[in-house]
């Protein structure tokens, strides 16, 4: 059977073919990928805010603090590309150019904008509560079908063949036993991928509310 990629993760999870489409890694590296970028996103705020909070003393600050409220703009732009992921196509930047050539003119327009003040609003959220909660979602999903799948190899490796714990919950004494836990594991792994990507599906829809 050909699998047929189509441009809409919401069409995709739909297919009959989604399970075996690129969609589901999509999905997960949508969801993933969010952990750098949050983190990188997080770490040039604090420090934006901390070096320009310490020198607004001789008003070498007020330009970094001016930096960090402007900080949604370059993370608009990311998150805008990192849609592509999941089939969006290219979002419009939603900024107009100013009248002007130069900084100044640039950094004017861009606080008088309602786009620049969502975007700082998303980039907010998203470097305080969206980026752990993609990698949790990506954890939680996966950690029980690929612990029950593990189930034969830990009891071989570590439990001496004699016992060993699934998933630290159930003790487990024998290789059917151990066998049959990684087949549920098996069977969970798709419930695990139509999971993420419906998350990354719907957090994607949400990105794209707020960045365009």
């Amino acid at each position: 059977m050909a699998i047929v990629e189509t441009k809409s993760v919401w069409v995709a999870v739909r297919r009959p073919g989604f399970l075996f489409s690129s969609w589901p890694w999509r999905a997960t590296a949508y969801l993933l990928s969010s952990t750098p970028v949050g983190l990188t996103g997080l770490i040039a705020i604090l420090t934006a805010f901390a070096v320009g909070g310490a020198l607004t003393v001789v008003l070498v600050g007020v330009p970094v603090l001016l930096a960090a409220l402007l900080s949604g703009v370059p993370m608009g732009v990311v998150e805008r590309r990192r849609l592509r992921m999941v089939g969006h196509r290219a979002l419009r930047d939603p900024h107009e150019d100013p009248e002007e050539p130069g900084l100044g003119p640039w950094c004017r327009k861009r606080f008088s904008e309602g786009a620049s003040w969502r975007e700082l609003a998303y980039t907010l959220l998203f470097v305080t509560v969206l980026w752990p909660l993609d990698l949790l979602a990506v954890v939680f999903a996966l950690t029980v079908p690929v612990g029950l799948m593990a189930t034969p190899y830990m009891l071989a490796a570590y439990g001496g063949g004699e016992s060993t714990m699934a998933l630290k919950q159930w003790a487990v004494t024998s290789y059917p036993q151990a066998w049959a836990l990684a087949a549920l594991g098996v069977l969970l792994l798709p419930v695990a991928a139509y999971a993420l990507t419906v998350v990354a599906g719907a957090r994607a829809g949400w990105a794209r509310m707020l960045l365009t």
